[in-house]
């Protein structure tokens, strides 16, 4: 229960700062807006407006262009996890306190993964407003924000190792954009090799395959366990760089 209340004190303080500060509300306003104008043009743009037509054609793509968004933007809301802390040399007084390495960068996951969730909130009207003309596949919605929480883990743990490696906000917010770009080449390598080996393994390395396989609703046991590997690895990554700062 300590352990628990611990993360907790770290997630509220984090989360309190983030949205006092406006970086947050411009970065939510930019989020809904280019979410929001795509969503229409894809209503506008659908030829049917049966069930299928309405998946592959508005609610398909809409979860692709808010997953691609918030690789982009979520580095932006990371970058002052720990590198603020080293520049303002708070991270002495976190390291003398009661909190373990663990408690506070699953704390600071925590808080990441609570903003980011704010603008995905945002976006719950645009499946409403389907559904006020007939949609039900609901199956897909609740399996497409499914996967997108699952990628704004890998994205937020991701950005916490980037911030844990520099005290420059800036260059933390580059370097968590070139991780995740990293993987967006990885399925462009896949679907550029000739070696169906190469391709089907590069192809399983990529976030972008397996958000796209929740997208449409058929989720595998195998895409789960990549998203935890995936988190547990840069959390772990994180943990070595925190402890390397300790000595």
């Amino acid at each position: 229960m300590i352990f628990f209340k611990g993360i907790w004190i770290i997630a509220k303080r984090e989360t309190k700062d983030t949205f006092l500060s406006p970086l947050i509300y411009i970065i939510a306003a930019l989020f809904i807006v280019i979410v929001g104008w795509l969503f229409f043009n894809y209503i506008i743009s659908s030829n049917e407006w049966n069930q299928s037509s309405l998946t592959n054609s508005v609610i398909v793509p809409t979860f692709g262009i808010m997953n691609f968004l918030l690789m982009f933007l979520t580095p932006l809301v990371t970058m002052r996890s720990f590198a603020e802390e080293k520049k303002l040399h708070t991270i002495e007084l976190l390291f003398m306190s009661d909190l373990s390495d663990v408690q506070i960068i699953l704390g600071k996951l925590f808080s990441g993964m609570l903003t980011m969730s704010f603008l995905l909130l945002l976006t719950v009207i645009f499946p409403i407003v389907l559904a006020a003309s007939g949609y039900s596949n609901w199956s897909v919605v609740i399996s497409g924000y499914t996967g997108l929480l699952f990628s704004l883990a890998c994205y937020v743990s991701a950005g916490l190792f980037a911030s844990s490696l520099t005290e420059n906000q800036i260059i933390a917010a580059l370097l968590g954009f070139s991780l995740l770009m990293g993987q967006m080449l990885l399925i462009i390598s896949a679907n550029a090799t000739q070696n169906y080996i190469v391709a089907q393994m590069l192809q399983y390395m990529s976030l972008a395959f397996h958000y796209e396989v929740f997208a449409r609703g058929a989720v595998k046991n195998y895409n789960i366990v990549y998203y935890f590997s995936f988190i547990g690895f840069f959390l772990h990554l994180t943990w070595i760089s925190l402890r390397s700062r300790r000595w």
